[in-house]
């Protein structure tokens, strides 16, 4: 195994590759399952170039074949198949992604799920997930319309936190930032061109779930 591509025109080649795709660095890392600090760190030559387990996450990450992150880092894989041995999926789990909601059902009903999607098991702890589309641009520069984004689910969050709410009929998801008041509930957009949405006995709707992290469905 022969290593003939430096740190720095490594992590260059990363990036060149990751910016080509439109992905942000947290995009990447998100479905890497590394850190931010740490792609960021190697793209800038600032860490070696990682070991073969990594570098098949990254693979992953920026959708290209593990054999083309390989030839970058300089790595002969010919005489060590083994090399390529994929992420087992064990360290997998399976994400619904939402899609119109039908009224009256759990979020994550049959009724409710238009697809799913594999995300690494340590972004998912503690509870249960799922994956929804951002419409509107209400949440911009926040999360930008047509997102999607990944949501524990839970029926109350903090103040100044973004949740994910059912309005009226429950079949109308909306993202908005919760700030809440002796008396009622404010759903604040972040973009300030959008009106507050006060939560009352005319304007009813609940709480479903905690923004976790914006991402992009490849």
């Amino acid at each position: 195994m022969v290593n003939s591509c430096n740190d720095k025109s490594f992590g260059q080649k990363l990036r060149d590759i990751r910016k080509s795709k439109g992905f942000s660095i947290r995009q990447v890392a998100m479905q890497a399952g590394t850190s931010n600090p740490y792609l960021s760190q190697v793209e800038n030559g600032k860490r070696s170039i990682p070991k073969p387990s990594t570098l098949r996450k990254i693979a992953k990450g920026l959708r290209i074949p593990e054999s083309e992150i390989f030839k970058m880092a300089g790595l002969d894989t010919q005489n060590n198949p083994t090399n390529l041995t994929r992420i087992a999926t064990s360290d997998m789990v399976s994400i619904p992604i939402i899609g119109e909601i039908a009224c009256g059902k759990p979020i994550t009903a049959v009724e409710n799920v238009s697809g799913h999607m594999l995300l690494p098991k340590n972004l998912v702890k503690g509870g249960d997930y799922f994956i929804l589309k951002c419409v509107g641009k209400s949440m911009q520069p926040t999360i930008m319309n047509g997102s999607e984004v990944l949501i524990r689910e839970q029926p109350d969050v903090e103040s100044g936190e973004i949740a994910a709410v059912l309005l009226d009929d429950d079949t109308t998801a909306t993202l908005k930032r919760v700030k809440k008041t002796k008396n009622s509930v404010i759903l604040m957009p972040d973009n300030p061109d959008f009106e507050p949405i006060i939560l009352n006995e005319d304007k009813q709707g609940r709480i479903i779930g905690l923004v976790k992290m914006e991402m992009k469905m490849f």
